[in-house]
């Protein structure tokens, strides 16, 4: 499934990233592969096909500078904003952008599938939906990544501007109300059903990425997630 060309509604995908964090500060820029985990991050973002354009929405403190220079680099717009609201610095993308359809990207989730967004993002296009519905209810490996709607993230906004599943993670409080929102359900194939650990909030977490990318890492590309599950199930029998 590919996005409908009929379609005239904007998608935009964002990544939110600093360069704070409580257990492992700075690990925006940790190297994996003789590159910082952003650069990989955003090497992703830009194989998204439906993202008409990307943007890194990071803080206003001097100490983020270096994502900022980062992106520039590699072509991303860049807006910046409160530390504390996250939901506000998407925000300045979102009108900057004016963008309908918003692609949330997590600095920290460095395998989420541009092929997944794709696809799950025509479904919604297709259907003038606010997000997915998934047909598996347990967790999946697609994870760091996905699409709502601008009038979703509006919606929260409104109704719970002060829940930090809105502020602080942007696309939780909808998602859990999902059922006052439009959705679409989306078929969860089982190779890619299951509980695993795909982001880097830890040191034991880096090493662990650092290995997977060493054995499956081609320069010039990026790391098949199916790969990687594959990897972490040899791993973790």
């Amino acid at each position: 499934m590919t996005v409908p060309r009929s379609s005239s509604k904007k998608v935009v995908a964002i990544i939110q990233a600093r360069m704070g964090s409580s257990r492992l500060p700075g690990k925006m820029m940790e190297p994996i592969m003789g590159q910082p985990l952003m650069y990989h991050i955003i090497a992703r973002a830009l194989q998204i096909r439906c993202a008409q354009s990307v943007y890194l929405a990071t803080t206003d403190k001097p100490a983020d500078d270096p994502l900022v220079e980062l992106a520039q680099t590699m072509g991303l717009n860049v807006v910046r904003g409160p530390e504390d609201n996250v939901m506000e610095r998407f925000f300045l993308a979102i009108e900057d952008a004016e963008a309908d359809y918003i692609i949330r990207i997590c600095g920290d989730a460095p395998l989420f599938d541009p092929e997944f967004i794709d696809q799950s993002t025509a479904a919604i296009l297709e259907h003038e939906a606010d997000c997915i519905r998934t047909n598996f209810k347990g967790a999946t490996a697609y994870q760091g990544a996905g699409t709502i709607s601008r009038r979703a993230l509006e919606w929260s906004r409104q109704v719970a501007p002060h829940d930090p599943l809105t502020y602080e993670h942007v696309t939780a409080y909808a998602h859990q109300h999902h059922d006052q929102l439009k959705t679409v359900p989306f078929d969860i194939s089982p190779p890619f059903r299951g509980d695993y650990k795909l982001s880097i909030d830890t040191p034991s977490d880096l090493d662990f990425f650092r290995k997977l990318y060493a054995r499956l890492y081609k320069p010039g590309s990026i790391v098949s997630l199916e790969e990687s599950l594959q990897f972490l199930n040899s791993e973790n029998p």
